[in-house]
């Protein structure tokens, strides 16, 4: 029986909206090596895609679900830079 959680690691980044005002990033970019005692099964973010309204710090959720239904979770702070001349 695998009651172990995963051990979930994560890193902050920073992304740049690109000329639509858009960034998209996927969950390698904040995964730093999560790890299971048995295998992981799946690996989500609850926020994906950012916009103008998102410049700044924003707090994104990682979740890491090993193949025995085990799971958890772990903070990341995205940080959305702007830098796209008018």
């Amino acid at each position: 029986e695998d009651q172990i959680k995963p051990k979930v690691i994560t890193q902050n980044i920073t992304v740049q909206l690109d000329a639509l005002g858009k960034a998209t990033i996927t969950e390698s970019q904040i995964d730093n090596g999560s790890t299971d005692n048995c295998a992981i099964d799946k690996i989500t973010l609850d926020k994906t895609n950012f916009d103008c309204t998102n410049v700044g710090a924003n707090i994104v959720m990682l979740t890491v679900l090993d193949v025995n239904g085990n799971s958890d979770s772990k903070t990341a702070i995205v940080t959305v830079e702007d830098k796209v001349k008018p």
